[in-house]
């Protein structure tokens, strides 16, 4: 270890005080000096970094007093005060902040630059009355000089919108330094109202021109909209046939007609895709899909693909018809063939589903299906002097489900909604006739910027079954990676007994039930301070299922309690989860007829998967 006079001075503690308006980490945000974190600091090994930098010292009282001017705060003065640590090569930085009285905003005027036909036009939308009211420059509140540019961005956004291409938006302010009181001034100039002119597109090859036009709903005549710009490139972008799509106005001249200009690359006619993964539960898959777009030059496409596990194989045909009657309308023709094999029995069906999909916005779509499927269930007997029990049966069944989801990729945020409805044997149909009903709502919530809690609820009723009893394949399950950790895949609710050849006991399955529920609760920690790209989670689980819906009792919920790591990989989080069975019964822990046939590992949970939880 180097000599304290041979050391260079490090920053090793940063503090603000007298900031009211501001906290401590918006500070740490916009000066050039660090310090280590808590955890850094036990690094003893590794002191490089954190040079302290007289000269970045001074500009950093700069950048704070320059940051609270911008905001409001014209008088604010910052020092700065350097003390010495117990070692002499430690520097702790004070600093000292006098906010001062603010400029608050005394008045706010508008003043639009057109005829009385367009004021009264604009005077009489929703959208534009919603955006007065959502500015931030309103009578009352601190002036901030950094908000004018928000300001004239959300009016050019809503005049823009509202049909006016070529509008234009200025914020002014005379400010009184002396009496602390700004009055604002914003300027309105919608110029006249525009119409959507000549559409162009390029970059396409196999794809007719019409096609483009038709995906991107942008009709000539129609009023010009920047929001319909915006929708018409996702609309396009979302089209399975383009991989790059741009809608915009090239250069022109301001005129009641407004020339678009669709730009498009298209992904490769015929592309072969094979993927592969590991967990716990399924060991090994693999997948292989072979993809033919534009096969009849309609834009729909047709792909074939397989996957196998140590748990399902599956082979699927697939025609997609992405517009039916407008670009948010699409229809999925999938005929398939599977083998399911679970614990306690195995599924051999065969089927086609017919998915007709609606993408409402972004955020929201619905989705209605009906399957017809064959089905041959072979189910191992809990009787060792019975052989393996076989039913068949079909399945015709209609579906609706939905999803509302603020979640962005890999960005986990806000609410999300996923309701679901299935009716099997709807008109005599089928051989079964039951009602499956399941809601998955999902709630994230940042504590700080490298801290999250996140909250899941599910939970589902079979309803209204026939005189039959319901395959081990329709019933409901929980437990698993997915779901309430501790318990492996399915492996949480009702087991039966089952025996080998010889008649002894050989272990449990799930059988499943008519109702379940589960809730998850997890805190999940970045650790980039300590290394890049890792975090860990603590977790509590907790669930049930009940072979009837008269049956629920929430004294019948079981937890799982846990911990584990996350690893931020190119093809998302990997995870690796350790869950304790809190109140585990017999079952659970392999008691039979009083008799222990399990392990000190029964209690335990190791779960292992590429991505989140939920």
């Amino acid at each position: 270890m180097l000599l304290d006079e041979d050391t260079p001075e490090r920053v090793w503690g940063i503090d603000f005080k007298g900031n009211e308006t501001y906290s401590g980490m918006a500070m740490r945000n916009i000066i050039a000096l660090e310090s280590p974190s808590f955890f850094r600091k036990f690094r003893f090994w590794n002191r490089s970094g954190f040079d302290f930098d007289a000269t970045e010292l001074r500009r950093d009282e700069i950048r704070i007093q320059r940051y609270y001017q911008r905001r409001g705060f014209p008088h604010v003065t910052v020092r700065s005060e350097v003390r010495e640590g117990r070692r002499d090569w430690v520097r702790r930085i004070d600093f000292h902040i006098v906010e001062g009285e603010p400029t608050m905003i005394r008045s706010v005027r508008y003043e639009l630059d057109a005829d009385e036909e367009i004021i009264s036009l604009l005077e009489e939308q929703r959208e534009f009355d919603r955006a007065k009211r959502r500015q931030l420059l309103q009578e009352g509140r601190r002036y901030q000089l950094i908000q004018h540019s928000d300001v004239e961005g959300l009016f050019l956004s809503t005049l823009r919108n509202l049909g006016f291409a070529f509008a234009e938006t200025y914020v002014t302010a005379q400010v009184d330094t002396a009496g602390h009181v700004a009055d604002v001034l914003i300027t309105l100039v919608p110029g006249s109202m525009t119409y959507f002119g000549e559409i162009l597109v390029d970059g396409h090859q196999t794809v007719p021109e019409s096609i483009v036009l038709r995906h991107s709903d942008l009709k000539t005549g129609d009023q010009f909209s920047s929001r319909k710009l915006r929708t018409a490139q996702q609309q396009i972008f979302g089209h399975p046939l383009f991989r790059f799509a741009t809608v915009n106005l090239p250069p022109q001249e301001p005129d009641s007609l407004v020339d678009i200009n669709i730009r498009v690359r298209e992904h490769a006619l015929r592309s072969v895709r094979v993927q592969a993964g590991v967990g716990l539960e399924e060991i090994v898959r693999l997948s292989v899909s072979w993809m033919h777009r534009n096969p009849l030059g309609n834009a729909h496409t047709f792909s074939v693909s397989t996957r196998a596990s140590f748990r399902e194989q599956r082979a699927n045909l697939d025609y997609h018809i992405p517009y039916v009657f407008n670009p948010k309308s699409r229809i999925n023709i999938s005929p398939f063939g599977q083998r399911l094999d679970e614990p306690g029995y195995i599924l051999l069906r065969g089927g086609i589903n017919n998915s007709f999909i609606y993408q409402i916005s972004r955020e929201a779509a619905g989705t209605v299906s009906y399957e017809f499927t064959r089905n041959r269930e072979i189910v191992e007997s809990s009787d060792f002097r019975l052989p393996d029990e076989e039913q068949r049966y079909n399945i015709s069944a209609l579906t609706f489900s939905g999803y509302y989801n603020k979640l962005e990729v890999e960005q986990y945020q806000g609410w999300a909604f996923r309701p679901y409805a299935e009716f099997s044997g709807l008109f005599g149909t089928g051989t079964l006739r039951y009602n499956r009903y399941s809601l998955d709502v999902r709630r994230y919530l940042d504590l700080t910027s490298s801290t999250q809690l996140a909250l899941r609820n599910e939970g589902g009723v079979i309803s209204r079954v026939g005189d039959h009893d319901l395959p081990s394949n329709i019933r409901m399950y929980a437990g698993g990676t997915s779901s309430v950790r501790g318990w492996q895949r399915r492996q949480l609710g009702p087991k039966r007994a089952i025996f080998d050849g010889d008649g002894e006991f050989s272990g449990y399955v799930p059988v499943g039930g008519k109702a379940m529920y589960h809730f998850n609760l997890e805190l999940r920690q970045e650790l980039h301070m300590l290394i890049r790209h890792f975090g860990m989670a603590v977790f509590l689980d907790g669930g049930a299922v009940w072979e009837r819906i008269s049956d629920i009792n929430v004294d019948d919920m079981q937890f799982g309690v846990g911990g584990g790591f996350r690893y931020q990989s190119p093809i998302g989080p990997i995870r690796i989860d350790l869950a304790y069975k809190v109140n585990p019964t017999d079952e659970d822990l392999k008691i039979f007829e009083g008799e222990d046939f399990g392990n000190w590992f029964s209690r335990w949970g190791i779960h292992f998967s590429i991505g989140q939880a939920f």
